[in-house]
């Protein structure tokens, strides 16, 4: 089992400034936060806990409180992945953290700058984080496609600071997909409304490589997708016949209690 997940900050001169390990923290505990919260569903700051700090270089190793060892392996072995090169993103690596990984270029800029962030699982580095972060991340942001569509999902979170967003759930990929919408009150009780409930939306939906939904912008409908208890229920066998097959409209018309056209 890994003892912890370690940063190591390598600074470009002889010793880091205190400005330079603190924007570092800032940068990780972000990373950190936004990991938990897309692996666990989780995004309480007290998920993790500083388990041992080091001087020269500074290093910081932290832990999961709740001994969580897949949230340490996911964020390690993803920015390995990315740092080493690729057009797909890791598993369990969003658009929002793919941005709080490119948002670290700045710790590599200015006169305090680090030359770069080893990052490592116990004794063995698994990745380097470098002054070309943003070029690896926007070779995975550069790589996917976009169409018109919709997507359904539990709508858990609403964001209204800057540009409004909310995010759901996506219920075939099981990623957190932000969905941009219009910055006025009818569209802010609308989706206050809808917090917590599964949602159908439609809009341009941006999608990674890999065809994980990542964003979706310019939406035109959101709408209430709970399913209705008082329709009837699959159960295991229940196969539509042939009469079925002839007159699928007829059939379904007949399971859910209507009568004839």
């Amino acid at each position: 089992m890994p003892q912890g997940l370690t940063f190591v900050i390598n600074p470009e001169s002889e010793v880091a400034s205190l400005d330079l390990f603190c924007r570092a923290i800032e940068d990780i505990n972000r990373l950190l936060r936004d990991a938990n919260y897309t692996i666990r569903r989780e995004k309480s700051p007290k998920s993790w806990t500083v388990k041992s700090l080091h001087s020269s270089a500074p290093t910081i190793t932290v832990d999961s409180l709740l001994g969580d060892y897949a949230v340490i392996f996911a964020i390690a072995w993803g920015i390995k992945e990315i740092t080493d090169g690729t057009d797909r993103p890791p598993d369990s690596f969003t658009e929002r953290e793919l941005e709080n990984l490119k948002r670290m270029r700045r710790l590599f800029r200015g006169k305090d700058r680090a030359h770069s962030i080893t990052v490592a699982v116990d004794d063995g580095p698994t990745a380097e984080i470098g002054a070309d972060i943003a070029e690896k991340v926007d070779q995975i942001l550069s790589a996917g496609y976009s169409n018109l569509g919709s997507l359904a999902g539990d709508l858990e979170a609403i964001n209204l600071h800057g540009s409004p967003v909310f995010t759901i759930w996506e219920r075939v990929s099981r990623a957190p997909v932000r969905c941009s919408f219009p910055n006025d009150a009818d569209w802010k009780e609308r989706v206050r409304d809808l917090l917590e409930k599964r949602v159908m939306v439609r809009g341009r939906i941006r999608y990674f490589a890999n065809g994980v939904p990542r964003s979706v912008g310019n939406i035109d409908e959101l709408r209430d997708a709970t399913p209705d208890p008082d329709l009837p229920k699959a159960y295991f066998g229940a196969i539509p016949d042939a009469e079925a097959a002839r007159d699928p409209v007829a059939f379904l018309n007949a399971i859910r209690g209507f009568g004839p056209e």
